[in-house]
Order: C-alpha cells, then structure tokens, then sequence
C-alpha cells in the first residue's frame, strides 16, 4: 500500500516538474526587474533637484548682487559722509572761494539719495526673500499680516463688528481702517483679499459737520478712485463706506460685517536680509 502511494506522489512530482519546463522560463532571485512606474518615479525626482537647485542658485545670485550693490552704496555713503565731516571741521582755502551752503546741500541731497537707492534694494531683496519664506525675519509686517508695498494688512474674516467697533479693533493692534491711497492699491485689494472676503469696511464715513466724506486721517478720498456709479451711490449716501468685489458702497454705519487694518510698513533692516 505505502509502494502505491509512493509511486503516485514521484508521479505527480515529475509531472509537475515537466509541466514547469513546459512553461515560460521563470526569473531567479535577485535577478533585475525593469519597471516603467519605478523609472519615472526616478525620473520625476532628479527633474524635481534639479528644479529646486535651480531655484536655489538664481535666488543665490540675486542676493550676491543686490548685496554687492548695497556695500558698493554704503562705501559711497561714507565716503561722502566722511567729505562733509572733513569740509565742515577743516576747510581749506580752495573752499573759502566757493559757496559752502550751496556744496553742503549737495553733498546731502547726494547721501539722501543713496539712503534710498539703498532702502528701495533692500527692500526689493526682501520682498524675494518673504516670497521664499513668509516670515523671514526682514519681513516689515508682525505675523499674520500681508505685505504689499509700503502697507501691512490684516484681514479679520472670521469676525463681523460695527463699522466703529471695527475701526477700534484696528486702533488696538496700531492701525487704521483700510485707506485706498491709489489704483494699484484698489487692484491689489480686488485679486488677493477678495478670495476671503466678499466684502469689508473701509476706513471712510460721512462727515455731517462738513457734509462730506472723510477717511479716518481727516483727508477727502481722491475722486479718481471711483467709477462713476461709485460716485453716484456715494454722493447721495450717508454712513459709513464699504468695499465689495470691484466697487466701493455705503451702509449704515451699525451694519456688521468684515473688516481690513491697515497701517505702515516698517523700514527694511540691511542686517535682517542675512
């Protein structure tokens, strides 16, 4: 019986073992695998280096240039400095010819001049730099505010006051309701802050002593900001000014709703772009 059993089984081995020579021959252990989704895996990652090296070295070079150019702009700083210090202490016969007020304002206007050659530089460093990294420590503005020219904005979606109510909340981080100062500045609000706000207070209100309208400063808003129908709906309004999508309107001053703070940006640090 245990003969049979034997006999059988030796069978279906060899038979097994026929059948795999039949068949296509199989891969060993170890042996390569090419594979289209692991080559291009590979492939995405070294274009992926190869993209962010890139990135890397141009912002390099801008930085090296800029830089270059502030130190080039401070050596000439203090060399015109160190001029007038030396003309002022010990003037020389040669100057006595010439009028000195007259060559001591140049050489200020000429150092103001470099003053803000070398501000607008840094600034326009840091402002690659906060693109790069947002809170950078030369950005001008306190955290979770926006950066956008010489202005910092912080935008409140998440709360709906008064339009007094909100203008004391922005009193209390040391800013104003939002001012529009220009188009471009109008331009901005509409394709960065609209995104979150469908509509917001602006630090405008009618003036019932002098019957016009008035932003917090005491200023009158300048009549090129608005569109016509903007005019329109102001001048036959009262209350207090708000912004929605492309147009600026006015509501009742008790009305809720968002609202955007707005104050000065601070200098940039030539330290702080290291």
């Amino acid at each position: 019986m245990s003969e049979e059993v034997t006999y059988a089984t030796l069978t279906f081995q060899n038979s097994a073992e026929a059948g795999n020579n039949q068949g296509p021959k199989l891969r060993k252990r170890g042996d390569p695998t090419p594979s289209a989704v692991w080559r291009w895996a590979v492939l995405s990652l070294i274009t992926l280096c190869l993209l962010l090296l890139t990135g890397l070295v141009t912002l390099g070079i801008m930085y090296f240039q800029t830089s270059n150019i502030i130190d080039l702009d401070s050596e000439e700083l203090s060399s015109f400095q160190k001029t007038t210090c030396q003309q002022q202490g010990n003037p020389s016969p040669q100057l006595s010819d010439y009028n000195f007020p007259t060559d001591e304002d140049f050489l200020k206007s000429q150092i103001s001049n470099l003053l803000k050659k070398q501000e607008q530089m840094a600034t326009k460093l840091c402002q690659q730099l906060v693109i790069e990294k947002s809170d950078h420590k030369c950005n001008p503005c306190p955290k979770m505010w926006q950066w956008h020219q010489n202005s910092c904005y912080y935008v409140q979606s998440t709360e709906e006051k008064t339009w007094s109510n909100s203008r004391q909340d922005c009193r209390d981080r040391n800013a104003t309701l939002l001012k529009l100062d220009s188009s471009e500045e109008k331009d901005f609000l509409r394709s960065q802050l609209f995104p979150k706000l469908s509509f917001f207070w602006l630090g405008l209100s009618w003036n019932p002593h002098g019957r016009n309208w008035l932003w917090e400063d005491g200023s009158s808003p300048s009549v090129s900001l608005f569109s016509r129908n903007e005019l329109a709906h102001i001048n036959g309004s009262k209350g207090c000014a708000y912004f929605q999508k492309e147009n600026i309107y006015a509501s009742r001053c008790s009305a809720e709703i968002s609202w955007v703070c707005e104050k000065t940006a601070a200098l940039v640090k030539i330290e702080d772009l290291n």
